[in-house]
């Protein structure tokens, strides 16, 4: 059940037309009511009802937490590995935590559960789990158990670099055994530890933590509503090296956008891409969602770049877009109806009431990072 916005009272205000008839008009927003959401087994790694979750008014936090404890007890102490993914599941459904995903991301791994280990990683990254250079430091296990050992170097060097330093246990971690045995494991060694003291890559690792991942397919909404958008974490102009839109912004004589983390969709041992949203905040409620998705080298240097979803002016047909596991992104061309004519009465207060299909596109982010548009792309009315 997704939050919602519901009307207690109902206000009917009768005016005279130009006419000398009479128009009634029906206020529904002088009194609302925020229903919470409730969250279900097959939401557990949903990031963004997560977020909307913990918006919630009531709380249970002593429930979890001692749901918490009798999973982490089953865990560590009793080895159930059965009785600790249960108990932490229900921690998480009472009061999600960046704790109870990250030991349960750990039973994951021990049940050789490598997805849902990483999904659970994600989720207490996400959630602030600290110290951060520990989830760094299982996907770099994560990896290497999956003999994918160019990622699992690269997620060492990070754990390094973000200030993990039990360096010793590094050598004789049975998980760690694939990477220690490629060829990737010294030069991501050295380099992580010479990035221990340097500002600027941890700089970028807490950059990129903050984007949320999601479940693949997913297709990313057109409109939000306060709610959703709030639950979204709003990007710091410190991070403007990463972002030069808000160059632009932040040097204009009015600083009218707002950039919005989104979501981490792609990485491999080449580059991560991200999505960022970008809101004309003057306009409220009623201003378009711009999608811009950006690929970066592991140093955090922008690769490529594309504006993929949404639309920058609400004159525009909207692109939704649906990224695929494959590193493929269909883009659906929709042609808005609003409820009034915009040529008479304009787009501000006028919500749209139904969407018409009349193009696609199809982009593929290639291995090097760089996004393209690929052939059988359909859009006759819509600009590219």
């Amino acid at each position: 059940m997704i939050k919602s916005i519901l009307p207690l009272g109902i206000i009917t205000v009768t005016l005279l037309s130009g006419c000398g008839e009479p128009q009634t008009i029906i206020n529904t927003t002088t009194t609302q009511q925020r229903i919470d959401i409730e969250l279900a087994e097959n939401d557990l790694f949903e990031t963004s009802k997560i977020f909307a979750y913990l918006d919630n008014d009531v709380k249970y936090l002593e429930d979890a937490n001692q749901l918490f404890l009798q999973g982490l007890d089953a865990f560590k102490n009793k080895k159930k590995l059965d009785s600790a993914d249960y108990y932490l599941r229900q921690s998480i459904l009472k009061e999600p935590s960046g704790k109870a995903y990250f030991e349960l991301g750990n039973v994951f791994m021990d049940q050789k559960n490598y997805v849902q280990a990483l999904q659970s990683y994600d989720l207490a990254e996400n959630l602030d789990y600290q110290p951060f250079s520990k989830i760094l430091y299982n996907k770099s296990c994560l990896y290497s158990l999956q003999k994918k050992n160019e990622m699992s170097g690269q997620y060492l060097e990070y754990a390094l670099q973000a200030g993990y330093n039990n360096l010793s246990y590094i050598s004789k971690d049975k998980d760690l055994k694939s990477l220690r045995d490629s060829r990737h494991f010294k030069p991501a060694f050295e380099k992580g530890l010479r990035g221990m003291s340097n500002p600027e890559n941890l700089f970028w690792l807490q950059f990129k933590k903050l984007f949320p991942k999601y479940p693949m397919p997913h297709t990313a909404p057109v409109t939000m509503n306060e709610s959703e958008l709030s639950a979204l974490q709003y990007i710091s102009y410190d991070f403007e090296k990463y972002i030069s839109e808000m160059r632009d912004e932040k040097f204009s004589r009015e600083v009218s956008k707002g950039f919005y983390h989104y979501a981490q969709v792609y990485e491999t041992d080449k580059f991560v891409a991200i999505v960022y949203i970008v809101k004309d905040e003057f306009l409220g409620l009623d201003a378009p969602l711009t999608y811009r998705l950006a690929t970066f080298t592991h140093s955090g240097r922008l690769i490529d770049k594309k504006f993929i979803g949404g639309n920058e002016y609400l004159s525009e047909d909207i692109k939704q877009v649906t990224f695929q596991k494959n590193r493929t992104i269909h883009v659906d061309i929709l042609e808005p109806t609003y409820e009034k004519n915009p040529d008479d009465q304009g787009y501000y207060e006028n919500p749209i009431v139904a969407t018409k299909k009349i193009g696609y596109q199809e982009y593929k982010v290639m291995s090097s990072g760089k996004i393209i548009e690929t052939e059988g792309s359909e859009n006759d009315t819509a600009e590219k």
